[in-house]
Parts: C-alpha cells; sequence; structure tokens
C-alpha cells in the first residue's frame, strides 16, 4: 500500500497534538482543524469537509453516549446520597482502617482491581466513588493520586488482562486464528510482571507525593463526626449499599458484563437516587435537580473528550467510513501496516511493532477498537517468522488497553475524571512513568517468551 496526503496530514496532526500535550497545552482548536483538512484532502470538497466536522463529531458523542450517561448519574447519585449524610455513613467504617497511603494505595488498588475483573472498570468506578474516595483522602492521598490509583488498577491491569469476562482476549485471539485459552495462557506471565511493575512504580510516586504535598493542597473532606444523620438517611444508606452488593452477586451468578453490567448499574443508581431525594422537602424538584447536575457536570467533562475522540476514531476504518464515506480509510490502521511492511522482521522487531501498533490504535481513546488489527498483525508475522502468535498479540493487547482504555492519554481517563472531578491531564500525566514501564517490562518479558 502507498501513503495518500491524507495519511501523512494524519501522522503529523498526531505529532503536533503529541507535542502541545508535552507543552500542556489545549489541543481542541488543532483537533478541528486536523478533522477539516483530512476531511478536505479525503475528499477534494470544501463543503464535504465542513460537514464532516460535524459529523465526525456527531458519530464520537454517539460512540461515548453511553458513559457520559452512568457517569452522569453516577455524579447525581453521589450528590443525592451527599445531601442527606449518606457519604458519612458509607464511610465511617472505612476511615479507622484507611489511615496511611499505604494502606489505602493497596487496599483500595486492589478493591478496583477486583471489582473490575468482574463488571469492567466502568461501572466500577461509580461503586469506588461512592463509599472509599473521603476515606482515601483522609489518609493523606491527594486527589489526583487517587485518580491514578483507580485508573491503573481498573483500565490498565484489570482491563488489559480481562480474565474474567474475557472481551479483550476473545477479540484478539479471533482474529490471531487461536483460542482464546491459549491467548489467555500467553499473555498471563505477560500481564503479571507489567502489573507488577506499574503498579510498584505508581506506588511509589503516591508514596513521594504524600510526603511532599503541601496539607493545604489536599481535598477538604466534611467532618465525620458533628454532622446530624437522620434515621431515614441510615435506612437509605444501607438499601444503597445491599442493592450494589446485589448488583455484583447478579454480575457473577448470570455472567453479566460489559453493557448489561453498566446498565445494570445505571438503573440501581437512579433508584438510589430517587430514594435519598425522596425523604427530602420537596422531592419532586430535587430529584429533578439532581439529574441536571448529574448531566451538566458529565457534559461539562466529557465535551472536549467527543471532539478529541472525532479525530482519533478516524483512524478505524469503520469510522472513518461512516464518516467521510465508504472511499475512506483508517488512517492509524493503515500507517501501522505500512510500518510493518518496510521493517524487517525478528522477534525483537515484531514484538516491537506490535507494541507499537497497540500505542497507536489505542489513541483512539478505545482499548478494543484496535483489537482486530492486533491479532491479525500477530498471525501474520507469525507465518512469516514462526514466532508464537499468542505470545505477539498480547504485547500488543496490553499496549492498546493501556493506552486507551483509560490510562494513558487524557481523552480515555474521562471516565475516572468525571467520578473524582480531576483534570483528566492530571490523571495522565501521573500514570504516565508507571505505564510506560509497565509496557517496556512487558516488551522485555515477550522478547524473553519468544
Amino acid at each position: 500500500m502507498e501513503l495518500t496526503a491524507s495519511h501523512i496530514a494524519y501522522f503529523i496532526a498526531i505529532l503536533v497534538i503529541l507535542i502541545l500535550l508535552l507543552m500542556r497545552k489545549d489541543i481542541i482548536l488543532p483537533v478541528i482543524i486536523a478533522i477539516f483538512a483530512i476531511g478536505l484532502l479525503a475528499t477534494k470538497d470544501v463543503i464535504k469537509a465542513i460537514q464532516i466536522i460535524y459529523t465526525a463529531i456527531l458519530v464520537s458523542g454517539i460512540r461515548l453516549w453511553h458513559i457520559i450517561v452512568i457517569i452522569s448519574l453516577i455524579i447525581a447519585m453521589s450528590k443525592a446520597l451527599d445531601d442527606i449524610g449518606a457519604d458519612v455513613i458509607l464511610t465511617k467504617p472505612f476511615i479507622r482502617h484507611l489511615k496511611s497511603p499505604t494502606y489505602s494505595f493497596w487496599v483500595i488498588g486492589l478493591f478496583m482491581m477486583l471489582l473490575s475483573f468482574f463488571m469492567w472498570p466502568a461501572p466500577a468506578v461509580g461503586l469506588i466513588g461512592t463509599v472509599l474516595i473521603i476515606p482515601s483522602l483522609k489518609s493523606g492521598i491527594d486527589k489526583v493520586s487517587l485518580a491514578s490509583i483507580v485508573s491503573v488498577f481498573g483500565f490498565g491491569i484489570a482491563l488489559s488482562g480481562d480474565f474474567f469476562i474475557q472481551g479483550a482476549p476473545s477479540i484478539t485471539a479471533k482474529a490471531a486464528g487461536i483460542n482464546t485459552h491459549q491467548l489467555v495462557q500467553n499473555i498471563l506471565p505477560i500481564w503479571a510482571v507489567s502489573s507488577v511493575v506499574a503498579s510498584v512504580s505508581l506506588y511509589f510516586c503516591v508514596l513521594y507525593t504524600s510526603k511532599h504535598h503541601p496539607p493545604s493542597e489536599y481535598i477538604e473532606t466534611k467532618p465525620i463526626h458533628g454532622r446530624p444523620v437522620l434515621f431515614k438517611s441510615y435506612t437509605v444508606s444501607v438499601i444503597a449499599v445491599v442493592l450494589f452488593l446485589i448488583d455484583v452477586l447478579i454480575m457473577i451468578l448470570f455472567k453479566i458484563h460489559s453493557s448489561g453490567a453498566t446498565a445494570l448499574i445505571g438503573g440501581t443508581a437512579i433508584i438510589v437516587l430517587i430514594a435519598s431525594a425522596a425523604i427530602q422537602e420537596n422531592f419532586l424538584d430535587k430529584t429533578r435537580d439532581y439529574l441536571r447536575e448529574g448531566f451538566l457536570n458529565g457534559m461539562r467533562t466529557f465535551a472536549p473528550v467527543i471532539i478529541i475522540s472525532a479525530f482519533f476514531l478516524l483512524g478505524e476504518t469503520s469510522m472513518a467510513k461512516q464518516v467521510i464515506g465508504p472511499h475512506a480509510r483508517g488512517y492509524l490502521v493503515e500507517l501501522g501496516t505500512y510500518l510493518s511492511h518496510h521493517i524487517p522482521l525478528n522477534k525483537y522487531t515484531a514484538s516491537l511493532l506490535e507494541l507499537a501498533m497497540g500505542i497507536l490504535t489505542g489513541m483512539s481513546g478505545s482499548g478494543f477498537s484496535g483489537l482486530p488489527l492486533i491479532g491479525a498483525l500477530a498471525k501474520t508475522f507469525s507465518s512469516a517468522t514462526s514466532l508464537n502468535p499468542g505470545l505477539l498479540s498480547s504485547i500488543g493487547q496490553l499496549a492498546a488497553i493501556w493506552t486507551g482504555g483509560g490510562t494513558l492519554i487524557p481523552w480515555s481517563t474521562a471516565v475516572v475524571s468525571a467520578v473524582i472531578d480531576v483534570d483528566s491531564r492530571k490523571i495522565s500525566k501521573r500514570n504516565f512513568i508507571p505505564a510506560v514501564l509497565g509496557l517496556i517490562s512487558a516488551y522485555i518479558v515477550t522478547v524473553i517468551l519468544l
């Protein structure tokens, strides 16, 4: 294949965006200009290029809408629980246990990881947010560190392996021409080493921050004592905990995951919100106000993400065809394929190409969108070099999900950013060293095993 002017423009746009991110500048305007330029080069029509800006943003918003809804509902429910004093009731049992940054780090991280294994990170982060955020802040962990813990253990470690739900391994394995069990066996040692490296390096980053962070910059939380809490607030708090525990049990027993798990958590959040509003005065108005505030906060967080995602989703073939037209090509996908055809293959370069392809496709903000390509490339590399396709696709899967699943790039961390109320760029910056070290260690282990 040959690169077109659109491919070159897309590649230049990525470089500009990365440079601006390193300079800590906003990238919304460059992204919009890039969408227009690529549309113009692809169609040779100014009017269509202008229309493509709108269509790309619209399609991106549709793809993200289910995440926006669940996060908005979780925020609305959290506000309702906070107003009746349920935050005091729910977090008080944890206050006496989470007394140090070290203990809080591992308890919250492992708890998030376990929940994410069974229900995926997006709904899990809502449960973490309503129960453990205040105690962790009281223990001396700042908000950015807390968001990093949740994203690394949930959206990085748990989602990159996905051993229980097996959504990611099944997609990758199918494209690689192997069975899911074989891929899981191959990815396990690579995942284990990268997870340990990432979590330990993040631990030292958090520990350093907790020791050197000025106390005035810690988030102030409401006092646990001296705040009147009514019996009906206790009742709603107990109901909320029981309902979410039932949700987890139902997910495990009936193997409900992905969108099904999100819908179950979202419906439960609405029920808890209504129960919280019902014990207050003007509960009809309160219900409306909580939902409005939740969606306003959700849209405030996701508005820039929708636009940024619109550009990177043009890297996918299906998205590009949907936005530009049937003749369009997936620019990220084809850039990766072009590189793979022009570099000599051995276990070092094949593993490096899989790693690079995972990072490139992950930049769309979806860790899963590039998995079919990663599996297909692993199959191609394997046939050309006799290397294990399971090991090759493993490093690509880890790279794609760590990059785009919700850990490494700012526009993928919007879920955690919305729930914990932290700038997504700060989360990505804190995650950068642990994630990169984890991926480097994954590459080394892959090369050794090959």
